[in-house]
């Protein structure tokens, strides 16, 4: 299963709509495709594809990423039923639920936070993940890129979103080193939410964009056909077909399983972390020490004391 992030931490430059829209179009042709929607705020999910958030009593993403909840990942997936798929394809969809809000927090008291994601999606059954990342350089982005193959990023063509490319560089690299896997493959850059003929500003931008040296995709301009397809619950491709940004996402599937057909090497998700009873104590002392001022330094004050015998 190739797995790509759909990332940029800057808001509103159309994430939600590439992982839709690129998902979708690898569905037509023909690909089992599994889009998770890891953005708290849940857009995938509700605006564009119409599906409900995960009750709070059932199975969910938040649940499975926190450990609270460890069965298998099929049992968070829910199909879209109103996709054309190809021969063969799927589109299922691992929604968003209201604990994800609260899991940014919880994954940050991990040992050793960044491989959460990629333990409860690497024994997914699909030719494609696609991961639509929350507007944020945070843990569960971090989680999202330790996990990947490659990334897509949506950019608008702005001075402030070269910014951004640039910080999202840095933040690859520190994730790379940090969880020690193999660099990242760029995908391409994906040009959006501009509006036609393109401005003198907005090329002078997308021409600074060219010199990162990461390819340059399909653009996908504004267009009121995305907001239609998703009053619809649909993507683009099934609601409108023939439309420009329709055969934008296309090309861009093609691009994704180009790469899928190079059979590139995964990422090697180490083994769950084991209990190991000298780290514990030692976190436990820790905080000994720093709640009673120091008081107590040893870690003989952790272990049981044996009562005084009286004195013959």
């Amino acid at each position: 299963m190739q797995i790509t992030s759909v990332v940029n931490q800057k808001g509103g430059v159309g994430k939600t709509s590439l992982s839709v829209g690129t998902a979708a179009a690898l569905a037509e042709r023909g690909r089992r495709v599994l889009l998770v929607d890891l953005d708290p705020q849940g857009h995938a999910t509700t605006e564009m594809l119409g599906l409900s958030e995960v009750a709070a009593d059932q199975p969910s993403l938040a649940k499975a990423l926190a450990k609270t909840w460890k069965g298998p990942i099929e049992e968070l997936v829910v199909p879209h039923p109103r996709s054309n798929l190809g021969r063969g394809g799927a589109l299922d969809v691992v929604p968003t639920s209201p604990g994800m809000f609260d899991l940014i927090r919880r994954l940050d008291s991990f040992r050793v936070p960044g491989w959460q994601l990629a333990r409860v999606i690497q024994f997914a059954n699909y030719d494609h993940c696609v991961i639509d990342c929350p507007p944020a350089l945070d843990v569960l982005t971090n989680n999202a890129l330790a996990a990947s193959h490659g990334i897509l990023v949506p950019v608008q063509p702005d001075k402030t979103s070269i910014r951004a490319l640039r910080l999202l560089a840095d933040q690859v690299r520190y994730v790379e080193q940090t969880v020690g896997r193999q660099p990242l493959s760029w995908f391409g850059l994906v040009p959006s939410l501009y509006r036609r003929p393109i401005s003198h500003y907005a090329a002078a931008a997308l021409q600074e964009m060219y010199d990162f040296g990461i390819p340059m995709l399909s653009h996908l301009p504004l267009g009121v056909v995305m907001n239609e397809a998703a009053a619809h619950g649909v993507p683009v491709t099934t609601y409108a077909p023939e439309t420009l940004q329709a055969l934008s996402f296309r090309e861009i599937a093609e691009t994704l399983d180009s790469y899928l057909e190079q059979n590139a090497a995964p990422a090697v998700v180490p083994a769950d972390e084991e209990f190991v009873f000298e780290d514990f104590i030692s976190e436990v002392a820790v905080a000994r020490n720093v709640n009673d001022n120091g008081a107590r330094k040893g870690l003989y004050d952790l272990l049981p004391k044996k009562p005084n015998r009286p004195r013959s």
